[in-house]
């Protein structure tokens, strides 16, 4: 988890809702080239609605979305992962007629991921072996766990640089969450920046450089992950300790 000297992402002064309801004010966050960073809160906090502005699904009403230099925030959702964004939503939404492989291709559906498909499928059954085993058969007979690593792979075969996770240890047991966690951060190490959504606090911090706290649209609190894992604050409100 070494991280590269300046922010690959930032987001400046972001406002976002939902019709009438407001649901960020002013989220400022950077993420780094090569780092792990989470973002924790409670529920309706606004952390998906975070990476819903970031990956153009929706549209901010204020601030600036900046990639690799680049200011992002006015580009249609379809050109986001052009620019090397993909976004695993929650819930995975895989087709569950469609069989794992079937899944995955549809990952690699922009031109910059395109030509290497096949590369990229390789790439994805050597790092989820279960999903190899399981190629051929319809997603949705898949566990959960398995579906998540679906969800997560057909996320890498568009070739991101940095990849948008939301809530993946949701509905997992214990053991499962584990894996799943421990394939992210060998996503890390293979060069891939991760910004992850997860109210699995330990889990989410455990592995990642930095975190950021969000409580009612807002960012409250941010550091590196070992110092909030430490603090009281954190350890009361989300750990219950």
């Amino acid at each position: 988890m070494t991280a590269a000297a300046g922010p690959l992402l930032e987001l400046a002064g972001i406002r976002a809702g939902y019709g009438d309801f407001q649901a960020l004010f002013d989220i400022s966050l950077e993420v780094r080239a090569g780092e792990i960073v989470t973002l924790i809160g409670a529920n309706g906090a606004g952390k998906t609605t975070t990476l819903r502005v970031i990956s153009g699904s929706l549209r901010a009403t204020a601030g600036t979305v900046r990639f690799d230099g680049h200011d992002i925030t006015q580009l249609p959702a379809h050109a986001i992962p052009e620019r090397g964004i993909s976004h695993v939503p929650e819930g995975r939404q895989l087709f569950p007629h469609m069989t794992v492989e079937e899944n995955l291709d549809l990952g690699a559906y922009n031109r910059r991921s395109r030509p290497r498909a096949r590369a990229a499928l390789d790439d994805q059954l050597a790092l989820f072996p279960r999903l190899k085993e399981r190629r051929r058969q319809l997603a949705g007979t898949l566990s959960g766990g398995e579906q998540q690593m679906v969800a997560i792979a057909r996320g890498l075969m568009a070739a991101p640089r940095l990849l948008l996770l939301d809530e993946p240890s949701l509905g997992l047991s214990p053991k499962i969450t584990e894996e799943v966690f421990a394939r992210v951060q060998d996503i890390g190490k293979r060069g891939v920046t991760v910004l992850i959504v997860e109210q699995n606090v330990v889990d989410g911090l455990s592995i990642s450089d930095r975190g950021y706290v969000i409580e009612n649209g807002r960012v409250v609190m941010h550091g590196a992950a070992a110092a909030l894992l430490r603090d009281d604050k954190i350890r009361a409100a989300y750990l219950g300790l």
